[in-house]
Formats: C-alpha cells, structure tokens, sequence
C-alpha cells in the first residue's frame, strides 16, 4: 500500500523537535506563518489551501504556557475556516496535567479548562505521551491518544549498557509507570512515599524496598525546580545506594534546575525531547520522541487513506 505524504503544520513551541520529526517524511517547509504584533497578539496565515485534507498539529504547551495555547487556538481556528477535513493535535508536552482536581477549596481544576478550549475545537483525535494524570483521557470529549515511552527507556538502557538493579517510583503516583518497567526488565521495584505540603517542596516519609549498595533507576513524567528529584537522589545516598540515574519525559526545567541537576549526586539524567532543552549540561543526556510519533502518524494515515 502507498503510504501518503501527511500534512502537517507546526507552532513555535519547539522547532528542533518538530523539524527533526518533519525530516523523516522529507517535509521542507511549515506552511505557516505565525506573526506577533507589538502588543503580544498572534496573527496566523495559512500559506497552503488544506480544504478537504487530514491534517496534523504539532505544539508543546510548554513555556512560555499560554502563548503557545493561543498560537495552538488560533492555529486550528484558520485550519477550520479552510474547511479542513480532521484535524490531529500532537501535542508531546501538555502544561497543567498536574492540576486535575481539587487540591483546596475556592481553587480551580485547571486543566479542565484548558481541555474545554480544546474540546470547543472539536479536533479528530488528541496524541500526547507520558501524561501526568491518570485522570487526563476522562477529561476530554476529544479521543485521546496517550503513547507509553518504555520502549524508549528500554532500548536506551540496553544500547547503553546502562547497569541498573532496581527500578524506584518517586511517589505513589508514579508506581504504574515503573512498575510496567521494572516487568519489563525483571527488576525489583521500590516505591518511594513522598508529599507535597506546599508548591514545588516535598517530604519523604518512607521508602518502601531494599536501596542498600544498589544501582538504581528513577522513573518519573516531569521534572521541574529539580527540588523534588534532587531531594530524593541525597535521601537514596543517605540510605546507600551505590550509583542512581534517572530518565524524566518532560523536562520542564524552571528556575535554575540546570545548576542545581550538574551540582547534585545524580550520576546521570535522562530526559525526552517533548520540550527544548535550553542550556547542554553534562550530566543530562536527550533521548528523542520523534520516532514514536512518527509511527502513531503513520498509523493514522493509513486508517484515514482506506
């Protein structure tokens, strides 16, 4: 069966990704142009007619958050004006994820909002990957699509010869995630309890396994002050473990977490290209999505050229 030349256009959000990922189907060119006025506004243009085509989206909702939302709005509004066909979102990073309910009275559940901006668009189908929530499909009426990067961490660690005895969770909920690893390889998992009593701070009540004099891996979605994974690595060395390195989906990165991760005892940090990496540091190593998301595009192509 031919296989057919998606159509695909892209926002701002993480251009090295995405022309990464657009070189693979010999794409040269974004067929769109995004302006700015002075004031902050966006102006999009279409630079191709998609009437009555199947087209896909790709933008990450990372920083900077709510420019890249209303690029994403706007971008879909001129795509339905030209009388598109489907509309595909490929959104590798998806911001508020963390924020699916109520952590106080009088606050909002604000992840929920944005799914709503999104559902009003009536988009075809949602793919994203490593979502924070085990909630998150529930909050859409879009279809969602939710890719697994296992078989990335997997194949890295077999490539690398990366030694590795346990498998640690960072919190409760992130068990499932490292549980489905750890099967994988037939590793011993340990679960790490850890809270939160306030924004980016934690508190370790217990470790729930055997670290003593052992290689181990955390798995975890997001990184972000680095507070959190930086507190646990010195809570494994303070129970002795041998070595401890770390693969992060989303690496978010606020403040001065580059510093703090190259300072830290972490031997290595692994992270995924759903969101740019602004500074190389050495201890932090990039493992890419794209093939991923090219497979999930491939698949979808030949279910809508049947």
């Amino acid at each position: 069966m031919k296989i057919i030349k998606p159509n695909i256009i892209f926002g701002n959000s993480n251009l090295f990704f995405f022309n990464s990922l657009l070189n693979i189907f010999n794409i040269k060119k974004n067929f769109l142009k995004i302006e700015k006025f002075k004031d902050g506004e966006f102006k999009i243009k279409l630079l191709k007619n998609f009437s009555e085509k199947t087209i896909f989206i790709l933008q990450s909702l990372c920083d900077p958050i709510h420019e890249n939302i209303i690029e994403l709005l706007l971008i879909i509004d001129a795509l339905k004006r030209n009388f598109i066909k489907n509309i595909y979102l490929i959104i590798p990073y998806f911001c508020y994820s963390r924020q699916d309910k109520l952590f106080l009275n009088n606050t909002s559940i604000s992840i929920k909002v944005i799914t709503n901006l999104i559902d009003m668009c009536k988009i075809k189908k949602i793919i994203t990957i490593d979502s924070h929530s085990k909630n998150f499909e529930c909050l859409f009426s879009s279809p969602i699509k939710i890719l697994k990067s296992t078989s990335l961490i997997v194949n890295d660690i077999i490539k690398n010869n990366i030694l590795a005895e346990i498998i640690i969770s960072p919190d409760i909920g992130g068990i499932e995630r490292a549980k489905n690893l750890a099967n994988y390889l037939n590793l011993e998992l340990v679960i790490i309890d850890k809270r939160r009593p306030i924004v980016n701070n934690i508190k370790i009540y217990c470790i729930i396994g055997n670290v003593i004099n052992k290689n181990c891996l955390i798995i975890d979605d997001i990184i972000d002050t680095s507070n959190s994974l930086i507190e646990l690595v010195n809570f494994l060395f303070f129970h002795k473990i041998k070595k401890v390195k770390a693969y992060i989906t989303h690496p978010v990165f606020s403040n001065n977490s580059y510093l703090k991760i190259n300072n830290s005892k972490i031997d290595e940090l692994i992270i995924m290209d759903t969101i740019s990496l602004k500074k190389k540091i050495s201890k932090i190593r990039i493992i890419t999505t794209k093939y991923i998301f090219i497979e999930e595009i491939k698949k979808t192509i030949i279910n809508y050229a049947l």
